[in-house]
């Protein structure tokens, strides 16, 4: 009993992984691609934190 558990469950994640990778697929000519702008300031403080600023 705990084999067929197993297996159904690893038949149910094979499927949907395939479910998803498709939809991938077929929905990648359709997507714009955005540039993101990073930068990274100095800051006087030693706190060792990057400011990251996305502008669309």
């Amino acid at each position: 009993m705990k084999n067929n558990i197993l297996g159904g469950l690893v038949i149910f994640m094979v499927v949907v992984t395939c479910l998803i990778m498709i939809d991938d697929i077929s929905q990648g000519e359709n997507q714009e691609l955005n540039q993101v702008k990073s930068e990274v300031e100095k800051i006087d403080k030693d706190n060792n934190l990057a400011v990251i600023d996305h502008s669309s």
